[in-house]
């Protein structure tokens, strides 16, 4: 739960002069879910909370859990070990008060998550991490020696649990299978069949997507590389329907209801 403008390319100062676009996306997933009697997990950024603290109330209200997804967006490489401690505090200080309980899930911005920081979500308290994919061509991203096979919880450290996100190895090569742009720019039916794949393996399937993915008038901001253009804004009028024809095909819950046992 991030904007279109919550990038590491744009420093937090910068973020107060764009217009927050976020809630109607919001509430188009939310009453997505609604009608096909489906909850989800919302990693939030607790910049966004303090912005918009009612539509997280709302969220939680509806039944959805709420988990941290760090406060300012930064890329967890990027910053020292203390820095991320007072981030993430920020973050699920901000949540817990807003929602009256208790925030057990962390994503690291970017999938960046590394071995130090998965201690520090021990000391802060969080029961479980959902930033690692196995390795892939995305530069951003970790690399962590996961198999491209394991998508589905494990104990990353004894008292952590890590919920992975899916990759399709196709070719020798680990192709990212969670959501987000991703989901965008593969058609349905080939998106409709890794997952199946992906579910049939591993028995559950973990997929995400971000409000700006369903904002097709979002301004275009960034100078980036060709496939980082397409990978960013490639498909935003079709991610609508094809999150009717996800939530139509498949049963979605949220991460800590499929995982009980990381709840505490």
């Amino acid at each position: 739960m991030e904007d279109w403008f919550c990038s590491p390319q744009l420093s937090l100062s910068n973020w107060e002069g764009y217009e927050l676009r976020l809630e109607q996306p919001i509430h188009q997933i939310l009453d997505l879910l609604d009608e096909n009697d489906s909850i989800g997990t919302f990693f939030v950024l607790g910049w966004i909370a303090e912005k918009r603290p009612d539509l997280i109330k709302e969220i939680h209200r509806r039944g959805h859990e709420i988990a941290s997804h760090g406060y300012s967006h930064r890329l967890v490489y990027q910053q020292t070990p203390q820095q991320f401690k007072e981030d993430i505090q920020m973050s699920k200080d901000i949540l817990e008060q807003l929602i009256g309980s208790k925030v057990y899930g962390y994503r690291a911005p970017c999938f960046s998550m590394t071995e130090w920081a998965l201690e520090i979500l021990i000391e802060e308290g969080f029961s479980y991490d959902s930033s690692i994919i196995p390795n892939t061509y995305n530069n951003l991203y970790s690399k962590f020696n996961l198999d491209a096979s394991v998508s589905h919880s494990f104990k990353i450290k004894e008292e952590l649990w890590e919920i992975p996100l899916p990759v399709n190895r196709l070719a020798g090569v680990n192709f990212p299978w969670g959501g987000g742009g991703y989901f965008r720019i593969y058609p349905y039916r080939y998106f409709h069949l890794g997952a199946s794949r992906i579910i049939g393996n591993n028995g559950s399937f973990v997929f995400y997507i971000h409000p700006y993915d369903l904002d097709q008038d979002q301004p275009r901001i960034f100078n980036t590389s060709w496939a980082n253009s397409i990978r960013r804004y490639y498909g935003l009028g079709d991610t609508y329907t094809k999150i009717q024809s996800l939530l139509s095909d498949f049963k979605c819950t949220s991460i800590s209801q499929y995982y009980p046992q990381i709840g505490g």
